[in-house]
């Protein structure tokens, strides 16, 4: 009926509208049910079929009774008890039950005496056309009434004697309900049809009171109006808030004169208006600066022409609001999305706008620029250790001394962390590129005093020159990276032009990445030994597990190589694993005496659930925990050490040992030894290396035993490799000792050898053992 296009909740609303509808209806049909159940009592009264009329009078008027009730008890409030859809389908089911009684009575009804048969006719007739229109906004409960009542009608007309009277009553009760079938149709269209328009009209009635609401209740729309020669007429209190103008001011004085008063002289924005004005056109949104109330703000306008009833023009009418507060916002917001809000230097997107535009110059000018990449030397160690705050300040220094040492028409920029870009646009020939790059260096190489701390850093440079190292913003930035990259690499603090041979190495070391993500599983990975030797007698009591990798074509490649790209792709964790459990089962195959020591990464370590890693390893390989070793490095223990002692106590719960290495580099700091209990520390090679010339060194070394030897640390010396250097460390009671002077890292054929001919047999002590136990028993005896 035209209602499947609605909204759910407005259907629902429909049903609930019928069924009201439809209730209320029910004491008229009750009240001819009384009627004419009476009557045809009446005409069958001392006849054969009284019996059955009286009863079937009692149920259609229990029927229709209930309909009354229903109506009596929910006439005040209506409201439904049940869902309307349940509602509907017992409608229809009661329709349904009253068109088959009435359609049962005529069958009851003698109706071969004339008398009879007119009651029939009047009384059904009657109550089919009372029920139709009762039910007219419902043509399902017209179709579930009338098909019943149609069907016993019919019958009871097949038992007329005369033929032609027969097929006439037929007829017409068959049009009679097809007609009344259409005409319940199109009413219930109708209904649905107000009944819907209705209900939008109040829905759109409700919005329309809302924004009317809300608009009242915001301070800073106003309303204005003038008349048809452009006066004011009509303006709300707070237009005259707004302006500082009473409104015996206001009213009466031009509109588009007060307008040139307030806005700024020759605005096009207030030509705009003026012509929109002329030509009484609609305008929206018009946002225009003036100067209201002695202070500098920003008004939106927005008015239509408006016209009478016979289409004459009567004036404008419109509305102001103060966007003040917005506008400002924006302009900061502004400010903000171009700079970095540390240092003050563009950001990320305003430089990449900038390159942008650069290359653009370049493609129609052909006007050369300079990239420079700047990126901090152990900033990231001056951060960890010192904290955030301290960074934060560092960097607003940099940034200072990076802008400083520019020229105007130079660009900086801070790109994120302790990354910096500068772009050169003017006067960019390669050695003005070189000495500004030497400026920036030298400059923050110098010390920075921040809260009267000193510290030094370092800057390294990488610098691409267009168009010679590119012609496009990605080419610049990673040729100027790379630049940067090999700055790096050849020592810091340094700065270093793009070269076309860079582009080639990196192109060969992202191919030996993607090599290295296959060793592991060619099985190019091999762990070589190296042997950790007694500082008393020189035997050995161990032996470290350094990694190797067997490439099918270069040969042999160092840890040094590989493991900086293992760690930056995080195939570091999976090549760790594996060197724990390999060393776990090459150690589970020596003497019992021997330990292995495993070098632990800082990403492996923290990302890794290494007490899980370490028992499985042992317990796959059968290695006595005691028998394993895990080199830590002090770079570990700077960031979140919380989490890392929690960690180091899990391991040391396994039993197993947990040294420090690389002692006497980076921070050295004695708190660490203090927070942990460190099992050994590793002194670093170039302590060692120094020692033999370097007095510094010597007494420092000295100053690490004495420390050693106070906390019960065990102290290994690695790097050595002159008999010159193995003597002066013995002296010192360092507990191990280890370096090519003793042997270089062996491999699976060398280690055996090894074994066999350097580690002392067990047998020749047993023995003497045993002999001096038989001589203390027979002295004994």
């Amino acid at each position: 009926m035209g209602a499947d296009s609605l909204k759910p909740h407005v259907r629902q609303q429909l049903l609930a509208e019928h069924l009201r509808v439809i209730t209320h209806m029910g004491p008229l049909l009750f009240v001819g049910t009384l009627l004419t159940s009476a009557v045809f009592l009446f005409v069958t009264y001392g006849k054969p079929a009284f019996d059955v009329v009286f009863w079937w009078a009692i149920v259609v008027n229990m029927l229709y009774g209930a309909c009354f009730y229903i109506w009596w008890r929910d006439h005040e409030v209506p409201r439904l008890r049940l869902s309307a859809r349940t509602n509907m389908v017992l409608i229809l089911l009661c329709c349904f039950l009253s068109g088959a009684l009435w359609g049962i009575a005529p069958n009851l009804l003698p109706i071969a005496e004339p008398s009879v048969r007119a009651a029939a006719i009047i009384g059904v007739g009657g109550m089919m056309s009372i029920s139709a229109l009762a039910l007219c906004n419902l043509p399902q409960g017209v179709a579930a009434f009338l098909l019943p009542l149609a069907i016993g009608a019919t019958i009871s007309v097949a038992r007329l004697s005369d033929p032609l009277e027969m097929w006439v009553q037929t007829l017409l009760l068959g049009c009679f309900v097809v007609v009344m079938l259409a005409m319940a149709l199109r009413h219930g269209r109708a209904f649905v049809q107000y009944r819907a328009s209705r209900s939008q009209v109040d829905e759109k009635k409700e919005i329309i009171a809302l924004l009317l609401k809300e608009f009242e209740a915001t301070a800073s729309d106003w309303v204005w109006g003038f008349d048809r020669e452009g006066r004011i007429d009509n303006v709300s209190k707070g237009f005259t808030s707004a302006t500082g103008l009473p409104p015996e001011d206001l009213i009466g004085a031009d509109f588009v004169h007060f307008l040139h008063c307030i806005a700024p002289p020759n605005d096009t924005l207030m030509a705009q208006l003026e012509r929109d004005f002329e030509g009484r056109e609609t305008f929206a949104d018009v946002e225009l600066r003036v100067t209201a109330g002695g202070a500098q703000c920003w008004w939106r306008l927005s008015g239509k022409p408006i016209f009478d009833h016979r289409g004459d023009y009567v004036g404008y009418v419109g509305t102001v609001t103060d966007i003040s507060a917005r506008r400002a916002a924006e302009e900061q917001m502004t400010a903000l999305a171009h700079r970095d809000a540390l240092t003050g230097l563009l950001n990320r997107a305003k430089f990449s706008e900038h390159l942008g535009l650069c290359v653009s110059r370049l493609a129609r000018y052909g006007s050369p620029f300079a990239l420079l990449y700047i990126d901090l030397d152990e900033f990231k160690a001056v951060n960890d250790s010192r904290g955030h705050l301290f960074g934060d300040r560092l960097l607003i220094q940099v940034a200072a001394r990076i802008h400083d040492v520019l020229r105007e028409t130079d660009i900086a920029a801070r790109l994120g962390g302790d990354e910096f870009a500068v772009l050169l646009t003017t006067d960019c020939a390669r050695d003005m590129c070189a000495a500004i790059a030497s400026r920036i260096v030298e400059s923050i190489k110098r010390p920075f005093d921040i809260d009267g701390d000193t510290i030094t850093i370092g800057g390294s440079v990488g610098l691409a020159l267009a168009p010679d190292d590119g012609s496009t913003a990605d080419e610049m930035l990673r040729n100027a990276d790379m630049a940067l990259y090999r700055a790096k690499a050849d020592g810091r603090s340094a700065f270093r032009f793009f070269e076309s041979r860079m582009d080639e190495e990196e192109r060969k070391r992202r191919a030996l990445e993607e090599e290295l993500r296959e060793a592991l599983g060619a099985g190019e990975l091999m762990l070589h030994y190296q042997p950790l030797v007694s500082a008393i007698d020189r035997q050995p009591m161990g032996f470290e597990a350094l990694i190797r990798w067997h490439h099918p074509i270069r040969g042999v490649i160092l840890p040094s190589e590989f493991i900086p790209m293992a760690e930056q792709n995080g195939q570091i964790i999976e090549i760790g694993n594996w060197t724990i459990e390999q060393a776990c089962r090459a150690a589970a195959n020596w003497p019992d005496d021997l330990t292995v020591s495993v070098n632990l990464s800082v990403r492996h370590f923290r990302e890794a659930d290494i007490a899980a890693v370490v028992r499985h390893a042992l317990s796959v390989s059968g290695l006595a925990p005691e028998r394993l070793e895990l080199e830590v490095t002090e770079a570990l223990l700077v960031d979140d050490i919380d989490a890392v002692l929690v960690k180091l106590n899990e391991l040391r719960d396994l039993g197993i040992r947990i040294a420090l290495d690389d002692f006497g580099t980076g921070y050295s700091s004695l708190a660490y030894l203090l927070k942990f209990a460190f099992d050994k520390v590793k002194i670093d090679h170039s302590l060692i290396e120094a020692a033999p010339h370097d007095p510094v060194a010597r007494d420092l070394l000295r100053a690490i035993a004495s420390i050693g030897k106070t906390l019960k640390l065990r102290i290994t010396a690695e790097g050595i490799e002159t008999r010159e250097q193995a003597e002066f460390i013995s002296e010192m009671l360092f507990y191990q000792l280890q370096g090519f002077y003793f042997a270089k890292p062996l491999d699976a054929i060398g280690l055996p050898h090894y074994l066999l001919t350097q580690v002392r047999s067990r047998a020749e002590d047993v023995r003497l053992e045993a002999q001096h136990v038989i001589a203390g028993l027979s002295a004994a005896g």
